[in-house]
């Protein structure tokens, strides 16, 4: 028996037999390999008769998870399909073939490697994670190049799925047929597509695993405790049954979340609050509601940059946005425009390297310069505002001039639309993100400028804190609980409330226990979160009292340190509340 730890990015606990996943085997080495120039068209049909067979699978794969997770779950392999049918990839490759007279291999690898280096400038790791689509394409097109290819969408029994890292079509097409019992990764991020979908299915899922390719064989049992990150290979039957009891309890326990979830939105003494869901993809709105959500309060559209027919298409945007919007009316749908930049770059924009692109031409600063792209998704947002309850948000806004040009392109784009016949007769309100801290001394002067705000709290203390939170060896110091991070909270809050205005709190301080306790004791009564927060979050806020909380928090902006604030806190909270912040249960 062996029991190695990770990450846990999706709850629950499940055991079974172990499948190793060979992800490596993407890696494969193709040497460059010239042919001669009569050869090049029989090449390219070679190619074209792999894109086939790869559009077919794609097409198979997407009509599977249609079926079983509904429309917008499947856009994850739509978006691949689309980019095999009609995107700028294969074309790349067809012309890379003519031009140097080389095999589709070498085509294929070369292209990939243009792409991987594009979005490696990210430092958005969740639109890093992107590029998997991209691979997970090109390698489906390497396999069907061969003759003998492996069947690697193969009907499996159910399974703990092991492996480095796995393609989002084929854990799609696993899940989607619901052969997977639980996941465990050595790599991949949190807000990758198989991740994402693994939290929709509610398959167990650990990340950072520990080099568990190596540890792990294939027809090994396992039990993958998706609450506490661990993994037992082999476990003897103690094990088994302290497992089994800890799963029993948990769906009890998953059975109390949904019970809180009618709750009404008040604390203890009748203070309101408003919880809202954070997503990056389509599909998850679909399980919002079901969490408990009230309306979208941050959509992050970065996902679109896939698939440039999406990117320049306003129909195809108009539709996405529009399908969400009525999906929960009355309730609001936040849409933030791209918060992209030149450190991730793509072909659509003029490139030019920056020495430092976190603090260069990105989000709003570069929209304003590329427009016409800019105008399409705004133009897109505006049409899909018929119901009336869409806001727009804006990312990276740093100074007055920019709303002012903001606000003229705004205006141009409902001119256009309206000439066209196609703006709703809905005013739509317009945000802006704070996350800079230069930012928050513009408030008092927005009053007749801006309808909302929403505080993007990683970046804010990101940019506050001088930390790259991605940083291991500086992590230590991204703390919410720094004092400089207590006073400026303090400081929006009071700012924004000054002008009349509201405020939604969606970085990821909203979504945790103690640092939510925090926002609320300061007076924020909106938060937005990853959907798997909302329902624990609402526990918590349902069985406190808000005068208490607010009295407490008050006494932390006398204390100096991030330690000092911390301990406090905690200590305090579980003096007064010593059966709410236990785990329930054990666990």
């Amino acid at each position: 028996m062996k029991q190695i730890k990770g990450k846990p990015v999706s709850p629950g606990i499940t055991m079974g037999k172990a499948l190793l996943f060979n992800s490596h085997q993407q890696q494969q080495i193709v040497f460059k390999e010239k042919i001669p120039k009569q050869a090049v068209e029989t090449e390219i049909d070679r190619f074209n008769n792999a894109v086939k067979i790869t559009k077919a699978q794609l097409k198979k794969i997407y009509k599977n998870l249609q079926k079983s997770m509904g429309k917008e779950s499947a856009l994850i392999i739509e978006t691949q399909y689309l980019l095999v049918k009609e995107g700028n990839l294969i074309n790349d490759i067809r012309k890379l073939i003519s031009r140097e007279s080389v095999r589709a291999e070498w085509a294929i690898k070369q292209i990939e490697k243009k792409y991987v280096d594009i979005f490696n400038k990210i430092t958005d790791i969740s639109f890093q994670e992107r590029i998997n689509d991209i691979s997970d394409v090109l390698y489906r097109l390497l396999n069907n190049l061969k003759s003998n290819t492996n069947n690697i969408d193969a009907d499996i029994e159910n399974v703990i799925l092991v492996a480095t890292d796995i393609p989002p079509s084929i854990s799609a097409n696993l899940m989607s047929k619901g052969k997977i019992l639980g996941l465990v990764l050595d790599e991949g991020g949190e807000t990758s597509h198989t991740v994402i979908l693994a939290r929709t299915l509610e398959i167990p899922t650990i990340l950072g695993a520990q080099n568990a390719t190596e540890l792990i064989a294939n027809d090994d049992f396992l039990i993958v405790d998706g609450l506490n990150g661990e993994i037992i290979i082999n476990p003897n039957k103690s094990f088994i049954a302290k497992a089994l009891v800890k799963k029993e309890k948990y769906q009890v326990h998953k059975e109390g979340l949904k019970k809180i979830v009618k709750l009404a939105d008040v604390t203890k003494d009748n203070h309101h609050f408003t919880l809202l869901g954070n997503i990056e993809m389509p599909f998850e709105s679909d399980f919002l509601v079901s969490y408990g959500a009230k309306g979208i309060g941050l959509f992050r559209t970065e996902f679109l940059f896939t698939d440039p027919d999406i990117v320049f298409s306003l129909d195809q945007q108009y539709m996405i946005y529009k399908n969400i919007a009525q999906k929960f009316y009355p309730n609001p749908v936040v849409i933030r425009t791209f918060d992209v930049g030149r450190d991730k770059s793509y072909s659509y924009f003029n490139q030019e390297k920056e020495l430092n692109p976190a603090l260069g031409t990105m989000a709003v600063r570069l929209f304003l310069e590329e427009t016409e792209l800019f105008k399409i998704q705004i133009k897109a947002i505006l049409r899909a505002n018929e119901a009336g309850n869409v806001k727009l948000l804006f990312p990276m806004v740093t100074e007055l001039e920019e709303i002012h040009t903001i606000k003229k392109i705004i205006h141009q784009c409902k001119v256009e639309l309206l000439k066209e016949k196609k703006l709703p007769n809905k005013e739509i309100p317009v945000g802006i993100m704070i996350e800079i801290p230069g930012t928050v001394k513009i408030i008092k002067f927005l009053k007749d400028e801006i309808d909302f705000f929403s505080i993007g709290t990683n970046d804010l203390m990101q940019y506050l804190l001088a930390v790259d939170r991605n940083n291991s060896a500086v992590s230590y110091l991204y703390s919410p609980f720094h004092p400089a991070v207590v006073d400026i909270l303090y400081e929006i809050r009071k700012t924004v409330t000054a002008i009349g205005k509201e405020v939604t709190v969606c970085g990821e301080m909203a979504g945790k226990t103690f640092t939510a306790l925090m926002l609320m004791g300061m007076g924020y009564t909106s938060f937005s979160m990853s959907p798997l927060a909302i329902a624990e979050i609402k526990r918590i806020f349902t069985h406190i009292h808000y005068g208490y909380i607010k009295r407490i928090v008050k006494q932390i902006t006398k204390l100096g340190s991030k330690s000092e604030i911390e301990e406090f806190l905690v200590e305090t909270l579980l003096k007064k509340y010593p059966d709410l912040f236990i785990k329930p249960p054990d666990f």
